[in-house]
């Protein structure tokens, strides 16, 4: 009997649509099934209408228009449904900054390299808590 590998839900969110939409490309080229979002409402949107549906990893952004994704991380680690999620920031900001949002997750600063990128995506999953 064959064994269906089912593929692991990566979510992104960032506000620049071109960032967005290239990180997509890639993750889904990889096999990777995903999602974008805008912002920090359409992925709290996302969480309440999905249910149980969580992702097994979410591709953040520090600096959206309507939340900061510290604050989002913060958030979701506050609830049991989503605290196991493994978070990797990808953004836009200097070493000060960078050094303290690595306490609750890798960075990745833009602008960056894919290979940088993908090694730290498949790093994060495999050190993700199996669910």
């Amino acid at each position: 009997m064959e064994e269906t590998l089912v593929a692991k839900q990566i979510w992104v969110v960032d506000d620049e649509a071109l960032i967005r939409t290239a990180v997509i490309a890639v993750l889904n080229e990889l096999g990777y099934e995903t999602r974008g979002f805008g912002n920090a409402e359409e992925l709290y949107v996302a969480l309440v209408e999905g249910g149980a549906a969580t992702p097994d990893l979410l591709v953040l952004d520090q600096r959206l228009p309507d939340e900061f994704g510290s604050t989002i991380v913060h958030s979701l680690r506050e609830r049991p449904q989503y605290r196991d999620i493994p978070v990797l920031f990808v953004t836009a900001i200097d070493d000060e900054e960078a050094d303290r949002l690595s306490a609750l997750a890798p960075v990745i600063r833009k602008p960056f390299d894919f290979a940088d990128f993908i090694t730290a995506v498949e790093t994060q999953l495999a050190t993700a808590p199996q669910s």
